[in-house]
This record gives C-alpha cells, sequence and structure tokens, in this order.
C-alpha cells in the first residue's frame, strides 16, 4: 500500500542528481567524524615524597682495628677493657718482654763487639799505611789490612741493625691504640699464647665518633648519586634519622647483585649517638619532602631542541617546552615551563601536537 508513495522520492532524487550533471558538479559523501584520542593525565604533583630511591645498608666506624702481637708470645695483662675509651698511642696490652730483652741485651753486646773489631781495624789500617808509605808493605798487604778495616765497619752497620730490631722488639711488646676509639672486643685473657702466624686477634678498638653509611646501590637509581650528595637516612627498626654526605660511590657494578657500593660520611645524627652495625635506609631522593613540581618520566619527551611535554588545552594536545631534573627512574622535577594547574599527558606515546584529545583522570 506505501510502494506507491516512494517514487516520488527517488523521482526527486533523481532530478537532483540529474540538475547537478547538467551543471557539471560532482555528487559528494557527507565528511567523516574527526577521530579523538582518548588520554590519561594528571596535575604535576607539588611534593615528593621520600622512599622512591632508596638503598639500604650498615653504619660503620671508618677506622676499626683488630690488634694482635707482632710475634709469638705469652699475654702478660690487659691495660683496658671493653668499653673503654682510649686515645691514639695508650698501651692496651702488654706481652712477656723477657725474650725481647734478652734479645735487646745480645744486640747491645754485638754492637759493642763490632765497635771494638772497626777500632782495632782502623789502627791496623793507619800502621798499614805508614808502611805502605815508606814502601816497607807491599801493596798486596796493605790492601788485606784495608778490606778488614772495611768488613769491621760493615760489621758495626750490622750490628747496629741488630740493635735497632731489638729496641723494636720491646717496644712492640706493649700493644698501643692506633687511633681515639673505644675498646669493642676482647679475644684472648691474660696468660694466653699467642701467635704471629697464623695471626691471633687480641683486641679491636673502634672510632665510634667517625661514621659512615656503606651503602648497597642498585644499578638502576646509580646515575642519581653523586659525591657530595646530601642523603637523609633512618635507622632499623628503631627509626633514629640522621644526615649524611657521599664520600665515594664505586666504579664497579657487583655481578651478582647488580649493585654498587657507595660510602657515606655521618655528618648529623638527630638523638643519641649511632651505634655501628646499625641497618639503615638512606634516600637518594635529591627533592624529597620539598616542594616543587613532579611529573612520571613517562611524560617527558626529548628532541633535539630539549625536552617538553604534552597538555590538554581546549580538547588538543598541546606541546609545552621544559626543563626537567631527572629524581629517581620513575620521576622527574620540572624546573620551568610548567603550570602546577596544567593537565600533563601521562604517556603521550606517538601523540602529535595538535591532535584532538578526550582527557582520562589517572586513577
Amino acid at each position: 500500500m506505501n510502494r506507491p508513495a516512494a517514487f516520488p522520492v527517488a523521482a526527486l532524487a533523481l532530478a537532483a542528481l540529474s540538475a547537478c550533471a547538467s551543471r557539471g558538479e560532482k555528487a559528494s559523501l557527507p565528511q567523516a567524524s574527526v577521530a579523538v584520542r582518548a588520554v590519561r593525565v594528571a596535575r604535576p604533583a607539588r611534593r615528593l615524597e621520600t622512599g622512591l630511591a632508596r638503598a639500604t645498608g650498615t653504619v660503620r666506624a671508618k677506622e676499626e682495628a683488630t690488634l694482635s702481637a707482632k710475634g709469638t708470645g705469652q699475654i702478660r695483662r690487659f691495660r683496658a677493657s671493653v668499653g673503654d675509651r682510649v686515645r691514639a698511642g695508650a698501651p692496651l696490652v702488654e706481652m712477656d718482654p723477657v725474650n725481647a730483652a734478652i734479645a735487646l741485651e745480645s744486640a747491645r753486646a754485638a754492637e759493642r763487639l763490632a765497635l771494638a773489631n772497626l777500632a782495632g781495624a782502623e789502627r791496623e789500617l793507619a800502621r798499614s799505611k805508614q808502611l805502605y808509605d815508606a814502601q816497607s808493605l807491599p801493596e798486596a798487604g796493605f790492601d788485606r789490612v784495608r778490606t778488614a778495616r772495611d768488613v769491621a765497619a760493615a760489621q758495626l752497620d750490622q750490628a747496629r741493625a741488630a740493635l735497632r730490631a731489638g729496641e723494636q722488639q720491646v717496644r712492640d711488646a706493649t700493644l698501643v691504640a692506633p687511633f681515639d676509639g673505644v675498646v669493642t672486643a676482647r679475644y684472648r685473657n691474660a696468660g694466653d699464647t699467642v701467635t704471629l702466624m697464623p695471626v691471633t686477634p687480641i683486641l679491636t678498638v673502634t672510632d665510634v665518633d667517625h661514621l659512615e653509611a656503606r651503602l648497597a646501590v642498585p644499578e638502576a637509581i646509580e646515575s642519581f648519586v653523586r659525591p657530595g650528595q646530601a642523603l637523609e637516612g633512618v635507622l632499623t627498626p628503631s627509626g633514629e634519622r640522621f644526615q649524611a654526605r657521599v664520600r665515594v660511590k664505586g666504579s664497579v657494578v657487583d655481578p651478582s647483585t647488580r649493585t654498587l657500593e657507595v660510602l657515606a660520611d655521618v655528618v648529623r645524627v638527630d638523638g643519641p649517638p649511632l651505634r655501628p652495625g646499625s641497618l639503615a635506609n638512606v634516600d637518594f631522593g635529591g627533592f624529597a619532602d620539598r616542594d616543587g613540581l613532579f611529573v612520571p618520566a613517562s611524560a617527558v619527551r626529548s628532541d633535539g631542541k630539549g625536552s617538553y611535554v604534552f597538555v590538554v588545552a581546549a580538547g588538543k594536545a598541546e606541546r609545552r617546552p621544559v626543563e626537567v631534573a631527572p629524581i629517581h627512574p620513575g620521576t622527574s622535577a620540572v624546573t620551568s615551563g610548567l603550570d602546577p594547574e596544567s593537565e600533563v599527558v601521562l604517556d603521550p606515546g606517538s601523540l602529535a601536537a595538535g591532535e584532538a584529545v578526550v582527557a582520562l583522570a589517572s586513577p
């Protein structure tokens, strides 16, 4: 019943096409709609939390020495106990000095004998010189006397060296503190016999006033560590806080742990003194807990002209040149070029400037 009504419509359409053809115009299809790309956006963070670039290590003394005897012998007595503070050069342990004293007396006697022999050789050389000058002694005889004098002089030098060695043995019978510190360990008692080979440890002295943090820094964040860098650390589990400064950054990565060693001097402690051996966590985020503008590293792009980010403005992607400083592998600090209210595209991928976008808030 409705089919006849469709004819006039079809006829009108054909007439319109004929009219266009008669005017020399081409028929065109309706224009397709512009594609819009959805992108995740977020505003720059105003504050960066700690722990984003963290390494673990131990607090240790910069100087620690385990003392042992310089020869085999018996401990006579201790002059310091564990926990005592000692000054550099203070006597700590006395070894039995009898053998060293006997060796010293023998060396002194050998020196006196060598002096006497040299004096006799000098007199003999003087007499032989007179006879040789008077042509009453052949040259070969004079050479023998002169050689005997030289041998006596060398024997005196040898005796004096032995005397110095004997004096050193007597001094070595008393073990002294190599630096200011605290006696932190004692391994033997008075009356024990100790040996040089193998070495027998007797006492340990630790400088508890000059500490450092020895850190195993993951290879992924080593580029964010620099000598002289100020660090914030906290002990585990006490929570005691301290400040340190990087002194040494290792140049070799451990192939088994993929870490490198970093040594940082402890410069300030917020609380009681730190104890060597304590476990510490140290943050390398140079902008940690400081105000600024921070964006994910994935949002930053670079070309030959510099770094830039994309922001959403009026429904389109707009390129903004920025200056950034890396904080750790996942975050960069924007030092200029970005408004804090900007909606930054978090992962632009192949996004181009001027492309139509719809902003999706990042969860």
